[in-house]
Protein backbone atom coordinates (compact mmCIF):
# COMPACT_ATOMS: atom_id res chain seq x y z
CA UNK A 1 0.00 0.00 0.00
CA UNK A 2 1.36 3.37 -1.11
CA UNK A 3 1.80 6.08 1.58
CA UNK A 4 0.07 9.39 1.13
CA UNK A 5 2.83 11.03 1.98
CA UNK A 6 4.66 9.80 -1.68
CA UNK A 7 1.26 10.81 -3.83
CA UNK A 8 2.01 14.11 -4.60
CA UNK A 9 5.55 13.92 -5.41
CA UNK A 10 4.58 11.05 -7.66
CA UNK A 11 2.04 13.12 -9.41
CA UNK A 12 4.07 16.48 -9.54
CA UNK A 13 6.91 13.81 -11.41
CA UNK A 14 4.05 12.71 -13.79
CA UNK A 15 2.91 16.25 -14.82
CA UNK A 16 6.49 17.42 -15.60
CA UNK A 17 6.77 14.15 -18.01
CA UNK A 18 3.74 15.01 -19.81
CA UNK A 19 4.67 18.65 -20.39
CA UNK A 20 8.61 17.68 -21.62
CA UNK A 21 8.57 19.44 -24.85
CA UNK A 22 6.25 22.08 -24.56
CA UNK A 23 8.43 24.80 -24.85
CA UNK A 24 9.94 24.11 -28.05
CA UNK A 25 6.16 23.24 -29.63
CA UNK A 26 4.94 26.74 -28.63
CA UNK A 27 8.67 28.27 -30.05
CA UNK A 28 7.97 26.36 -32.93
CA UNK A 29 5.05 28.07 -33.56
CA UNK A 30 5.32 31.63 -33.30
CA UNK A 31 9.15 32.07 -34.66
CA UNK A 32 6.88 32.30 -38.22
CA UNK A 33 4.62 34.59 -37.58
CA UNK A 34 7.47 36.63 -36.13
CA UNK A 35 9.50 36.25 -39.07
CA UNK A 36 7.18 37.33 -41.31
CA UNK A 37 6.75 40.42 -39.53
CA UNK A 38 10.30 41.13 -39.01
CA UNK A 39 10.07 40.74 -43.08
CA UNK A 40 6.70 42.96 -43.21
CA UNK A 41 8.70 45.52 -41.19
CA UNK A 42 12.16 45.59 -42.88
CA UNK A 43 10.13 46.31 -46.29
CA UNK A 44 8.15 48.98 -45.05
CA UNK A 45 11.12 50.74 -43.63
CA UNK A 46 12.49 50.17 -47.33
CA UNK A 47 9.59 51.95 -49.03
CA UNK A 48 9.88 54.54 -46.57
CA UNK A 49 13.02 55.40 -47.15
CA UNK A 50 12.55 55.54 -50.62
CA UNK A 51 9.69 58.12 -50.14
CA UNK A 52 12.11 60.44 -47.88
CA UNK A 53 15.00 60.25 -50.82
CA UNK A 54 12.66 61.04 -53.61
CA UNK A 55 11.46 63.70 -51.00
CA UNK A 56 14.89 65.11 -50.97
CA UNK A 57 15.00 64.60 -54.90
CA UNK A 58 11.95 66.22 -55.66
CA UNK A 59 12.91 69.28 -53.51
CA UNK A 60 16.40 69.71 -54.68
CA UNK A 61 15.19 70.06 -58.34
CA UNK A 62 12.50 72.43 -57.18
CA UNK A 63 15.03 74.01 -55.39
CA UNK A 64 17.53 74.60 -59.01
CA UNK A 65 14.66 75.31 -60.83
CA UNK A 66 13.51 77.54 -58.51
CA UNK A 67 16.71 79.62 -58.80
CA UNK A 68 16.20 80.27 -62.53
CA UNK A 69 15.14 83.28 -64.13
CA UNK A 70 11.52 83.86 -63.56
CA UNK A 71 11.02 83.40 -67.39
CA UNK A 72 12.92 79.99 -67.07
CA UNK A 73 10.53 77.85 -68.35
CA UNK A 74 11.76 74.00 -68.97
CA UNK A 75 12.52 75.28 -73.08
CA UNK A 76 13.94 78.62 -72.27
CA UNK A 77 17.68 78.73 -72.78
CA UNK A 78 19.85 81.33 -72.63
CA UNK A 79 24.00 81.44 -73.36
CA UNK A 80 26.16 80.20 -71.78
CA UNK A 81 24.12 77.93 -69.77
CA UNK A 82 22.61 76.39 -73.03
CA UNK A 83 22.97 76.91 -76.26
CA UNK A 84 19.27 78.15 -77.78
CA UNK A 85 19.97 76.52 -81.11
CA UNK A 86 20.37 73.18 -79.83
CA UNK A 87 17.34 72.04 -78.73
CA UNK A 88 17.77 70.59 -75.54
CA UNK A 89 15.82 71.99 -72.90
CA UNK A 90 16.24 73.84 -69.69
CA UNK A 91 14.86 71.06 -67.23
CA UNK A 92 16.90 68.12 -69.18
CA UNK A 93 20.44 69.67 -69.34
CA UNK A 94 19.93 71.15 -65.50
CA UNK A 95 17.32 69.43 -63.36
CA UNK A 96 17.33 65.96 -64.50
CA UNK A 97 20.74 65.23 -63.99
CA UNK A 98 20.55 67.35 -60.30
CA UNK A 99 17.89 65.28 -59.10
CA UNK A 100 18.84 61.57 -61.41
CA UNK A 101 22.94 62.42 -58.82
CA UNK A 102 20.91 63.04 -55.84
CA UNK A 103 18.95 59.77 -55.75
CA UNK A 104 21.95 57.50 -56.91
CA UNK A 105 23.68 59.11 -54.01
CA UNK A 106 20.87 58.06 -51.54
CA UNK A 107 20.83 54.52 -52.93
CA UNK A 108 18.67 54.53 -55.65
CA UNK A 109 18.96 53.63 -59.47
CA UNK A 110 18.66 57.47 -60.75
CA UNK A 111 18.13 55.99 -64.14
CA UNK A 112 14.72 54.72 -62.81
CA UNK A 113 13.20 58.47 -61.71
CA UNK A 114 10.77 59.82 -63.66
CA UNK A 115 9.45 62.50 -63.76
CA UNK A 116 5.42 63.89 -63.72
CA UNK A 117 4.84 60.32 -65.99
CA UNK A 118 6.12 57.72 -67.23
CA UNK A 119 5.42 58.25 -70.92
CA UNK A 120 7.58 60.71 -72.84
CA UNK A 121 4.87 62.76 -74.17
CA UNK A 122 2.59 62.99 -71.18
CA UNK A 123 5.59 63.96 -69.52
CA UNK A 124 6.67 66.66 -71.74
CA UNK A 125 2.85 67.89 -71.72
CA UNK A 126 3.11 68.23 -68.30
CA UNK A 127 6.41 69.97 -67.77
CA UNK A 128 5.16 72.70 -70.68
CA UNK A 129 2.09 73.52 -68.45
CA UNK A 130 3.68 73.13 -65.20
CA UNK A 131 6.62 75.47 -66.49
CA UNK A 132 4.44 78.41 -67.30
CA UNK A 133 3.39 79.03 -64.43
CA UNK A 134 4.90 82.54 -63.32
CA UNK A 135 5.02 82.58 -59.69
CA UNK A 136 5.87 78.57 -58.57
CA UNK A 137 7.98 75.47 -59.92
CA UNK A 138 6.52 72.00 -59.07
CA UNK A 139 9.02 69.18 -59.60
CA UNK A 140 6.74 65.49 -59.49
CA UNK A 141 8.76 62.67 -59.57
CA UNK A 142 7.88 58.70 -59.98
CA UNK A 143 10.24 55.67 -58.47
CA UNK A 144 9.09 52.27 -59.26
CA UNK A 145 9.97 49.95 -56.37
CA UNK A 146 10.08 46.29 -57.35
CA UNK A 147 8.53 44.21 -54.68
CA UNK A 148 11.21 41.79 -53.19
CA UNK A 149 8.14 39.09 -52.74
CA UNK A 150 6.59 38.92 -56.61
CA UNK A 151 2.56 38.37 -55.98
CA UNK A 152 1.66 37.45 -52.84
CA UNK A 153 -1.65 35.54 -54.15
CA UNK A 154 -3.76 35.43 -57.25
CA UNK A 155 -6.09 38.49 -56.04
CA UNK A 156 -3.17 40.67 -54.75
CA UNK A 157 -1.16 40.03 -58.12
CA UNK A 158 1.14 43.24 -58.45
CA UNK A 159 5.31 43.05 -58.34
CA UNK A 160 5.84 46.58 -58.42
CA UNK A 161 4.74 50.00 -56.71
CA UNK A 162 4.34 53.44 -57.86
CA UNK A 163 6.16 55.80 -55.32
CA UNK A 164 5.56 59.61 -55.88
CA UNK A 165 6.84 62.49 -54.70
CA UNK A 166 6.98 66.28 -55.59
CA UNK A 167 7.74 69.51 -54.19
CA UNK A 168 6.41 73.17 -54.37
CA UNK A 169 8.58 76.15 -54.53
CA UNK A 170 7.92 80.21 -55.03
CA UNK A 171 10.16 81.21 -58.22
CA UNK A 172 13.82 83.44 -57.73
CA UNK A 173 13.82 81.56 -54.11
Amino acid sequence: MRKLQNLPSQLHRNRHRNERGQALVEFALIVPMLFIMLLGMAVFAQGFNIQMVLYGAAYEGARIWAKNPVIGSFDYCTSPGCNPGSGEMNFEKYIIPAVRQYAANNGLEGSQVYFYDKDKSKYLNALSGISREPQVVTVRLIYTYRLPFGGLSETLNFQEVDIVASCTMKRGG
